[in-house]
């Protein structure tokens, strides 16, 4: 989208240093809009939307650190940036492009991704790290999606200690039909404002929570979800469910469950502690 020398003219003259949104609709022939250099220079960036750019195949370009350099240094991807969304990108193979080790998200808020036909993971077990303030997580039609947190070498990757979502209120995943987890184990206790929890049609899931080597549950095998009203899931698969056995999920705040399609409603009852009257009143299947 903007070439190595936009981004040195750029930075002598400070234009993108003040870009704040950047907005692109059915830009045929672009590849990647964000390379390395540009994104250096884009310290005030705060939201992007990219619609319906059929060759665009990555979105930010992170390159290497500076070579030399003994101190681990922050890659460029703007931390500024508050809100990401992608529509319609049937080429998109990867969001960001490079080592995530040391790139900060630490104010995105706002990610929706829906009909990026080739993406197969979302964040990397670093990334996860860096979001501390993200609040809406909202996945559609990404057909090839398998895992939210990439696996590495066709092993899960082993999580960093104190990964997380501290913010996160809604997470909405719909049509994603070879998705097979959502979250590891350890993801969950951080959860703690997570306030409904959509998941329509992944017919390939074969678990919401999944244990990886040197996860630890709590020691009574609880996870709390204090503030988790709404729950809905769609799925045709013979999943074990809401996560590994001997998992349990607290839900005191639960006012609206919705099932489809599962066929073991006797996990159900194992793995979610809700109130009787909850339960009850607020079970409804389609």
């Amino acid at each position: 989208m903007f070439s190595d020398k936009m981004a040195v003219h750029g930075q002598q003259n400070g234009f993108l240093q003040r870009l704040k949104f950047v907005h692109m609709y059915d830009c045929g022939d672009v590849r990647a809009p964000f390379p390395a250099k540009l994104l250096r220079a884009l310290n005030n960036l705060k939201e992007v939307i990219v619609d319906s750019c059929k060759s665009l195949e990555e979105v930010f370009e992170l390159g290497e650190p500076y070579e030399g350099s003994s101190e681990e240094k922050e890659l460029p991807l703007p931390s500024s940036l508050t809100r990401l969304q992608l529509y319609q990108l049937p080429e998109l193979k990867c969001i960001w492009k490079g080592p995530t080790s040391h790139v900060s998200l630490q104010s995105l808020a706002d990610l929706h991704l829906d009909s990026l036909d080739k993406l197969t993971f979302i964040f990397t077990p670093s990334l996860v790290q860096s979001l501390p303030q993200l609040k809406s997580l909202d996945i559609s039609k990404c057909s090839e999606l398998k895992h939210i947190i990439r696996e590495e070498d066709g092993e899960r990757e082993i999580i960093p200690e104190s990964p997380g979502f501290p913010k996160l209120k809604t997470i909405i995943i719909q049509k994603c039909g070879k998705l097979e987890y959502v979250f590891p184990v350890s993801v969950s206790p951080s959860l703690l404002n997570l306030e409904e929890m959509r998941i329509f049609k992944a017919h390939n899931l074969k678990q919401i929570f999944y244990s990886v080597e040197g996860d630890a549950l709590t020691r009574d095998g609880i996870i709390k979800f204090p503030k988790l009203r709404e729950l809905f899931l769609s799925s045709r698969s013979n999943c074990s469910f809401f996560g590994p056995k001997n998992f349990a999920a607290q839900l005191p705040s639960l006012h609206y469950l919705k099932i489809d399609g599962h066929k073991e409603l006797g996990n159900l009852s194992a793995q979610l502690q809700v109130r009787p009257l909850y339960f009850s009143n607020n079970f409804f299947p389609f």
